[in-house]
């Protein structure tokens, strides 16, 4: 063996007793527990991590509650969106609640009539396809169609059952007034006074509202029949609320009943749906009145009995309406 080949022998061997050496060390090491001090794991930590101290003054804790607090208001209201703001609630107090309705208003006119109900404390009452006009409406606010103060409103469903359970119907300026005042003012001079259909100075409203009696005679009995829309898109069972509201007897069966006494039997039909001939002439002879439907809601709207002759429901054209 050389000399050469000696050397790196022990070289290798060396390297091999140190390679050993550094394993039993750590198996050593891995062996012992090292206890820190909460000082020692702070100083670790600051030297792997930089912490950013948040300095907070009493007033920023004041507008973090806040915020805290205005996040819960929200939640308790279902996040509605703010529409008003800065409104001073009227010191008034009512003698009756009021609950209002609306009919032909637009956008910006709601807007006031909700704000109206914010400052005076009232009811408002969203009228659609399931929700229908009740006895509990006191006031029912109404467009004005020309703009000179007219008192003339678009004739609606929702007027007509406002007028026949005695309630306001008001323009849509007695609102602003009652803003503008801070004050609820005297609404006789904003109630309606007629209609865009029938006259625009029949004053139904008020005579409905200052008389608080039936507009028909306890011996009038109705029956709605027909299979088409009748006038302003009522249907069968609405006039017949309507019929039942005024003060007659509405009978839903297919039948009059027998009474001791006089009786006027009043048949609301429109002209398409008599079909029948024979039977249509045979009733009329019975003392029975074909009428067509907007004979009863002009007798509610100008509460007072309109005359029949020119409502006769006649599709055969055989009635002599010159009575």
């Amino acid at each position: 063996m050389t000399e050469y080949q000696h050397d790196r022998r022990m070289k290798k061997h060396m390297k091999r007793q140190k390679n050993n050496s550094d394993i039993s060390q750590i198996e050593s090491c891995g062996n012992d527990l090292i206890e820190l001090t909460k000082e020692q794991v702070k100083a670790a930590l600051t030297s792997l991590f930089i912490i950013q101290k948040q300095n907070r003054t009493v007033g920023s804790r004041k507008r973090r509650r806040d915020k805290n607090l205005d996040r819960s208001l929200e939640t308790q209201t279902k996040k509605q969106k703010q529409i008003y703001s800065n409104i001073i609630l009227s010191d008034i107090t009512q003698a009756e609640t009021i609950v209002l309705a609306a009919s032909g208003l637009n956008k910006k006119q709601m807007k006031q009539v909700k704000k109206f109900v914010l400052i005076f404390n009232c009811h408002l009452l969203l009228l659609d396809e399931k929700t229908t006009f009740n006895q509990s409406i006191t006031h029912l606010i109404t467009d004005e169609i020309d703009t000179n103060d007219s008192l003339v409103c678009t004739l609606t469903k929702n007027v007509v059952f406002a007028i026949v359970q005695h309630c306001f119907v008001l323009s849509y300026r007695w609102i602003i007034e009652c803003l503008q005042q801070n004050s609820i003012v005297n609404e006789e001079q904003y109630e309606i006074e007629g209609d865009n259909i029938f006259s625009t100075k029949h004053n139904g409203p008020r005579r409905s509202r200052l008389s608080k009696r039936p507009l028909m005679p306890l011996n009038h009995f109705m029956m709605i029949k027909g299979d088409s829309r009748h006038f302003l898109d009522f249907t069968n069972s609405e006039l017949g609320d309507l019929a039942w509201l005024a003060g007659s007897i509405y009978i839903e069966q297919n039948r009059f009943p027998n009474t001791v006494f006089s009786r006027q039997c009043f048949l609301l039909i429109e002209d398409a749906d008599v079909r029948n001939k024979n039977m249509f002439h045979r009733c009329i002879d019975k003392g029975l009145k074909f009428l067509r439907s907007e004979w009863l809601i002009r007798s509610i709207v100008e509460y007072r009995m309109a005359n029949i002759v020119q409502y006769h429901c006649d599709p055969f054209d055989t009635i002599d309406r010159s009575e």
